[in-house]
């Protein structure tokens, strides 16, 4: 469930906008008594693959990683257990390549708990920083 944010698909790129709320001062052309701030970031996450992982900044990668979660969380809200989503696709699946075998667990609890702790969040980012430096040279060696 998205939060104070909106959440579209445009010709094929699924983009996030996440809205944080506040007041500025009111202008003479807005139509609302308290218009809203908007501090956003749009991120393209629609169904990248491990390589697509490779380039993705900090941010984005957190940003993926929660609309993962936000999905997951929809998904078992509707009456699907954890089985049911992994027969249908793994959603872990295109992280598991890159994400050191000791953090892998803290991300698959994180996400089906619901967990956004801002530590928790930072363990997995550090993880996922490990990961993708150990995963480029043997990407660069099966290329060669």
């Amino acid at each position: 469930m998205m939060r104070n944010g909106f959440r579209g698909l445009l010709i094929g790129v699924e983009i996030t906008l996440s809205v944080k709320w506040g007041s500025i001062y009111k202008s003479l052309f807005s139509p609302w008594s308290y218009p809203p701030k908007f501090q956003g970031s749009m991120t393209k996450i629609s169904n990248p693959t491990t390589h697509d992982l490779l380039s993705f900044s900090r941010e984005d990668l957190t940003a993926y990683i929660f609309s993962l979660q936000d999905d997951l969380q929809n998904q078992l809200e509707s009456g699907l257990t954890m089985d049911d989503i992994l027969d249908q696709k793994d959603p872990f699946e295109i992280l598991e390549p890159i994400l050191p075998q000791e953090v892998y667990p803290i991300l698959v609890l994180a996400m089906i708990n619901n967990i956004r702790s801002e530590t928790v969040i930072e363990a997995i980012m550090d993880g996922f920083e490990k990961g993708i430096k150990d995963y480029q040279p043997n990407l660069e060696n099966t290329n060669e």
